[in-house]
């Protein structure tokens, strides 16, 4: 079975072209936000009385109801195989083994309670309508997914950042008279009082977080994932990201659930699957306070009912608005350019021995990227995205920012990336209203005191009070250290969604300033095809060193460097001489934006390099995550800054622990299966990890930014004296 690398470029940069209006006009942007639809503004509403008539994903002559559904399973071809491979391996009676695959399936199973459903949609509504300025979605992208529906299988696939995530799926789906899908959910959910059976009833199915060695489990949730895309006809959804990212960023995908779905086309017996790639967006995340303080080490609390009750709190609240995207179904026969011969030849195996090759697990990886950039192109950036980062920008630049400031910068920062193909929900017309009302939104991250944005305090009595110390997963953060990281980190969680469209422009100025720096030093002439293969180089490294940290894969690299080198040059950001190969960086505002975004990643895989050179035999993760923490507190609290580069991003734990796998797949680290010890890997001598410190030193050193990591430490320092 070949993979169609060659078709499934040519589709990659037609789907780039089609859909990035990098050329677009500022009218267009406007026309496609307004293809959004408060559906639950006054007079939108649904009602949840009314009679339910769904358009089913998957047509059927005969539909199962969810209990014939499990019945299906039990009394399949594949279980009783299974089951008999189990008794003659286990030497267990198959009566047995029969009661097990009863009860995981009943564990496992969903359930359909239409009187729950409209309860859960009335609750929803008035939530909704008091914490939020309204839920939009895309109505004609959802227009555009209903028409392809009935034909295959559908799998609903959004990005993961909130709880709310699966909560609006499935709202929409009722709002849009589709049928509500099977939701692939964690039994933290399942162990919840009554919250468990309701989430149940309205079509959750659930999970083991780990199957540990249960593999009887694992075959059995497979089988029940089996007949649910290729029996049943609700349609399935899951999060490919594996859980909520903390951050904010696209995650690594994760393909089990995915290679699961995907069995029933690969054994031929559903003519293709249709995905549905969700982008979810959110003024703010009803999570974000929990998030920022997982991210410093505070262990995340235990799912309960007592606890969701607790949250109801936030009714008191505002979280601005939620915007849902639907990006176009993606055929998998399409992607993979399978026949259905090659297929049909996998159909006869048992049912046990039912398992997707390596050839096809790495098909399932291409299209899991390819999804998760699906998402992220659909992903509404906000006003107060824009904001963030452009008050990162003049933070790191020791500028202060007034409101007039404000409104233009982001307005520049609207047009850049309406350039590069992204929805950007901020107004033209009332650009200063959007702005005070995004700062009123996050007034516990960001505030205007005398005419100029700053950091709204956090009491360091404060947070010794909300937060036990000695339970923080790695090193004890002082109180004063948190106060100082809480608001820094809550603002870096709402500029980390934009590193999807500038994390490669970025890579691009920094590489422009390296070959520029390189061109003065040794006075050398180079050609314009040399110097922009240079550049291309330098991108290409960098991409290998982020490939985990920005998800942003997709066979587009050529076409994505041409439109970036373009943008750089009309934002006067850089100029390439076409006859003299000559390059050079202009310090505008452009630049320190861009630059902006990348800079605490730099920081942070900096101070790791640093700390890890000051490693020695074999160390635990959490030995290593107390080390970079501690350095990293010592350099925030030295008196009137520090010379060397860092940023409170540094002391996130979620961040730190992609930048060590990051490390360990680069050969850096070496990390034992058996004892999970890390060592500096034998294969790559010292010298390779100095050279990697000295290359992100460099990176670090090039920023447009007055030491821009003193900037963050005085206003620490400052802020530290307040308290």
């Amino acid at each position: 079975m070949e993979m169609k690398s060659t078709s499934q470029v040519k589709r990659a940069t037609a789907a780039s072209s089609d859909e990035s209006p990098a050329s677009a006009s500022a009218e267009t942007a406007a026309a496609y936000m307004r293809q959004f639809k408060n559906i639950i503004a006054p007079g939108n509403e649904a009602s949840m009385t009314r009679e339910f008539k769904p358009q089913v994903a998957y047509e059927f002559e005969r539909y199962l109801n969810p209990q014939k559904l499990k019945q299906h399973v039990l009394r399949s071809e594949k279980l009783r195989s299974l089951l008999e491979h189990y008794a003659r391996q286990t030497e267990q009676p198959i009566k047995q083994l029969e009661q097990q695959a009863r009860a995981i399936i009943d564990e496992i199973g969903l359930d359909r309670n239409m009187a729950i459903i409209r309860w859960c949609g009335i609750a929803i509504t008035a939530i909704g309508k008091r914490i939020c300025d309204g839920f939009y979605v895309n109505s004609a992208s959802m227009a555009n997914v209903r028409k392809d529906m009935g034909q295959c299988p559908v799998l609903y696939l959004p990005s993961h950042r909130s709880y709310m995530d699966f909560i609006l799926m499935s709202y929409i789906c009722y709002y849009y008279d589709i049928e509500i899908p099977g939701i692939a959910a964690g039994m933290d959910f399942h162990s919840m009082f009554g919250m468990g059976t309701m989430l149940r009833k309205t079509g959750a199915f659930f999970m083991r977080r780990s199957f540990s060695n249960d593999e009887l489990y694992w075959d059995i949730f497979r089988e029940y994932m089996y007949a649910l895309v290729a029996n049943y006809h609700i349609g399935v959804e899951f999060f490919i990201e594996g859980t909520r990212s903390r951050n904010f960023k696209a995650l690594v995908p994760k393909v089990g659930l995915l290679s699961m779905a995907l069995l029933p086309y690969f054994t031929g017996e559903v003519p293709d699957v249709m995905i549905v790639p969700v982008s979810v967006a959110y003024e703010r995340v009803l999570e974000e306070q929990l998030f920022v303080y997982e991210l410093l080490g505070v262990p995340k609390p235990k799912e309960s009912t007592k606890g969701f009750f607790k949250a109801l709190k936030i009714i008191d609240e505002r979280f601005g608005k939620m915007f849902l995207d639907f990006g176009a179904p993606i055929s998998v026969r399409e992607f993979f350019g399978h026949d259905s011969t090659q297929r049909m030849q996998r159909s006869g195996l048992g049912g046990s021995l039912q398992k997707l090759n390596r050839q096809e697990i790495e098909l399932v990886k291409q299209l899991a990227n390819e999804i998760i950039y699906q998402q992220q192109r659909r992903i509404v950036i906000t006003t107060f995205n824009l904001l963030s980062l452009y008050y990162a920008s003049k933070l790191y630049g020791q500028c202060s920012v007034n409101l007039d400031e404000l409104s233009r910068g982001i307005l520049h920062l609207k047009r850049i990336f309406e350039k590069l193909g992204a929805h950007v929900s901020t107004s033209t017309n009332s650009i200063k209203a959007d702005v005070i009302d995004a700062i009123e939104i996050h007034s516990n991250i960001l505030q205007f005191r005398v005419a100029k944005l700053q950091f709204t305090p956090v009491a360091a009595e404060q947070l010794a009070a909300q937060i036990d110390v000695k339970r923080l997963k790695a090193h004890a953060l002082c109180p004063q250290t948190m106060a100082v990281a809480v608001p820094m980190l809550a603002l870096q969680l709402y500029i980390n969604p934009c590193l999807f469209w500038l994390a490669r422009p970025a890579y691009l100025l920094l590489a422009a300033l390296k070959e520029q720096r390189r061109q003065q030093q040794l006075d050398n002439m180079s050609t314009y095809q040399e110097t922009r293969a240079a550049l291309h180089n330098h991108v290409s490294s960098m991409d290998a060193l982020f490939q985990h940290e920005f998800i942003v894969e997709s066979n587009r690299e050529a076409v994505e460097f041409e439109t970036h080198l373009q943008l750089l040059i009309e934002e006067r950001a850089v100029q390439l001489h076409e006859h003299t190969g000559r390059i050079s960086v202009q310090d505008n505002e452009c630049t320190r934006v861009i630059l902006a975004a990348l800079a605490p990643f730099l920081c942070l895989y900096y101070q790791l390099a640093v700390t890890l050179r000051q490693m020695s035999g074999e160390f635990n993760s959490k030995d290593l995550l107390v080390r970079v923490q501690e350095h990293v507190e010592q350099l925030l609290q030295q008196p009137g800054g520090t010379a060397s580069h860092v940023h409170p991003y540094c002391l996130a734990l979620d961040n730190l622990n992609i930048a060590i796998y990051a490390l360990i797949q680069s050969g850096y680290l070496h990390k034992s299966r058996e004892t999970g010890l890390m060592s500096i890997a034998a294969a790559t001598p010292m010298k390779c990890l100095r050279q990697l410190e000295l290359q992100l030193l460099e990176y670090c050193q090039l920023m447009p930014f007055t030491q821009y990591s003193m900037a963050a430490n005085e206003q620490a320092q400052s802020h530290m004296a307040k308290l």
